[in-house]
């Protein structure tokens, strides 16, 4: 079993407002209610052409929801471990899959216990950097050597970002890079943030 003790830095986000915790329960319902639907068409109509129109129909109906309540409940926990050399990005769907995240209180999930580890190792980690992108979202973003990056959360508020990014950069001991303005990029005093 994992321990939360074991890595420098964890970057969670944290509950799920309630508002997605809602839709993502009707949706669910929803769901359910139209698989119940499919169930009845095969018990009136038998393995009939018709029944399985029905379930064609039944299954292009809950695609769409099945995607938002992916969308809605899927979390994403960065935990770095600098004496093992190991970054690990966590993509979770439900609260009971890993047990270094049930040892995090704030931690709540919607649906189901379905996780996914990206492990990778870290590399010779340079500075972390803010950034304004095209869609005027602020992005974290880890550098590395030969000027590639991790990224890390993106915001819609640039405070959130520069707090995320002050908190790595001192845990991790690197330097702090503002690139919101496009064309002047600032390196940033973390004792004044």
């Amino acid at each position: 079993m994992e321990k939360i003790n074991e890595y420098e830095l964890i970057i969670s986000p944290g509950k799920i407002p309630v508002w997605r915790r809602i839709i993502a329960s009707a949706l669910l319902t929803l769901v359910l209610y139209y698989l119940y639907l499919a169930s009845t068409f095969f018990y009136y109509l038998g393995f009939t052409e018709k029944a399985f129109y029905g379930l064609a129909g039944v299954i292009k109906l809950i695609t769409f929801p099945l995607v938002s309540i992916v969308s809605l409940c899927l979390t994403k926990t960065i935990l770095i471990d600098i004496d093992k050399n190991k970054l690990i990005s966590r993509f979770q769907l439900g609260p009971f899959s890993k047990d270094v995240l049930s040892e995090i209180p704030e931690l709540e999930y919607v649906v189901g216990p379905f996780s996914k580890d990206v492990l990778s190792e870290i590399p010779e980690l340079e500075y972390v950097a803010v950034f304004l992108n095209s869609k005027d979202v602020f992005e974290v973003n880890l550098w590395y050597k030969n000027n590639r990056h991790y990224q890390m959360y993106q915001f819609d508020e640039k405070a959130q970002a520069f707090n995320l990014a002050k908190l790595t950069s001192t845990k991790l001991n690197i330097e702090l890079l503002d690139a919101t303005v496009k064309g002047d990029f600032q390196w940033i005093d973390k004792t004044k943030l």
